[in-house]
């Protein structure tokens, strides 16, 4: 058994990241900026959850977007904190709905509304090629597919994108992909 010591912390005022280490830049591959759901778990929420609940849960786990599934474990669309704001949640009740009865299937991005890049496509672009063809769209987020299986692979997002690149972006602020083109370009 080996003698290991503690030591205090009283001088110790950081906490590293992967993007301490991995230097992502614009000719990085485009890989490196996709969350990849063979390592991290989606974040998925149920259509039928009330829109105010999936708000404040996902201001309070700092989550812009989920996957909206269904009670059948049906792929149904995506909400963000784009569609689901105070402001749209008031515009449902003002069309005759009680708070509690607007639903994140109300709000949600219809799954026949999204578009998605192709895993295969990804795997040989680097990051300024997704960064130039998403600019146009104004998006925050993205799916990615993997066509040959026929499921969701990963996303990319915008402020992830901006947090691997280091730009000088506010992450309370509604990061879109225009932006971090903007910061990008100039």
């Amino acid at each position: 058994m080996k003698n290991l010591q503690l030591f205090d912390l009283d001088l110790i005022d950081n906490i590293i990241s992967p993007e301490d280490f991995n230097q992502t830049s614009l000719m990085s591959p485009a890989t490196d900026i996709f969350t990849d759901f063979k390592k991290h778990k989606a974040l998925i929420i149920e259509d039928e959850t009330p829109a105010g609940e999936a708000l404040k849960l996902m201001v309070k786990t700092h989550v812009r977007m989920k996957i909206v599934m269904s009670k059948d474990n049906d792929f149904m669309g995506i909400i963000s904190t784009k569609e689901l704001n105070e402001q749209t949640i008031v515009t449902a009740i003002a069309k005759g709905s009680e708070r509690h009865e607007v639903l994140v299937s109300d709000l949600m991005v219809l799954r026949s509304d999204l578009h998605a890049f192709d895993f295969n496509e990804l795997e040989n672009a680097t990051v300024n090629d997704v960064v130039n063809v998403l600019e146009n769209y104004g998006l925050r987020h993205c799916l990615v597919l993997d066509r040959e299986h026929h499921h969701i692979r990963g996303v990319i997002s915008s402020s992830d994108i901006a947090r691997k690149l280091h730009l000088p972006i506010d992450i309370y602020s509604k990061t879109s992909f225009s932006h971090v083109f903007k910061v990008i370009h100039g």
